[in-house]
This record gives C-alpha cells, sequence and structure tokens, in this order.
C-alpha cells in the first residue's frame, strides 16, 4: 500500500476543485432546462443538454484519478494518518452539488413528460376539429349526426 503524499493532497484537491466547477455548470445548464421546457424553447433546449452533456463528460475524464486518490486518501486516514478537512469539506460540497443536480434533473424529467403529454392533448384536440370541419365542409351531413361524430 502506497502512502499519501502531500503531492497527493494537492492533486486531489485540485481534481474536486475542477469537478466542483464542472458540476457548478452541470446545474446551470440544468436549471436553465427547466425554464427552457415550461417555454417549450426545445432548439435552445438541445443545445443546453449538449453543454450540459460536454461537462458531464469533463467529470467523468477527471473521476478515474480522483478516485484512486480519494481511496489512497480514505485507506491513509483509516490507517493511523491524518483525515483532512480541506479533503472531506471539498468531497462534501461536490456530492451536494450533484445531488442538487440529480434533484434538478428529475423535475426536469417530470417537466418535460408533463409538457410532451400536454402537446399531445393538443395535437389529438387539433385532429379532431380538422375531422369535424371536414365533415362540415362535405356538407349534406344533418347536424345530429355532424354532432354525434364530434362526440
Amino acid at each position: 500500500m502506497t502512502s499519501f503524499t502531500t503531492g497527493d493532497k494537492d492533486r486531489l484537491l485540485e481534481l474536486l476543485g475542477e469537478k466542483l466547477k464542472l458540476s457548478e455548470t452541470v446545474r446551470d445548464f440544468t436549471e436553465r432546462q427547466a425554464k427552457l421546457i415550461e417555454e417549450g424553447d426545445f432548439e435552445k433546449l438541445e443545445e443546453s443538454l449538449r453543454g450540459r452533456q460536454e461537462a458531464i463528460d469533463k467529470i467523468d475524464g477527471l473521476h478515474q484519478e480522483s478516485s484512486l486518490l480519494m481511496q489512497s486518501f480514505a485507506s491513509s486516514a483509516g490507517s493511523g494518518g491524518a483525515g483532512s478537512p480541506e479533503i472531506e469539506s471539498a468531497d462534501r460540497k461536490l456530492g451536494d452539488v450533484m445531488g442538487e443536480c440529480a434533484a434538478l434533473n428529475e423535475k426536469n424529467m417530470e417537466l418535460l413528460k408533463n409538457k410532451m403529454k400536454d402537446q399531445s392533448e393538443k395535437s389529438e384536440r387539433m385532429r379532431q376539429s380538422r375531422e369535424s370541419l371536414g365533415l362540415y365542409a362535405q356538407g349534406g351531413s344533418n347536424p345530429a349526426e355532424l354532432f354525434d361524430r364530434m362526440t
């Protein structure tokens, strides 16, 4: 087992800081996406999703190294080594922001689901209206028959 060095600590803090900034970017994108969903601006939503995914991909790129260093830190702290309040605080902040992102994303998924349901219902009402207008335009139908077909 290798010991956790000062260089390891510095690198881990650097990685956690980078992951925190990227996670805050993901959170910002996710917050913006809620507004775009509500506005029905799906073109901007798609752009925002791409930006969010780029930040997530960068976080994933940092994950392996930070995970190995975090394991080394935990092992060192667990075997009588001194813990680091800086690392623990940075890791806690990162976890909090990632938790916020997950909660916001879940709300966005529900918003999107509801928006899609609303759009589907509007489309169905438009289809029914077109059918009704088509029947009316054909003429020759008696009003009672037209009413029965509309309901």
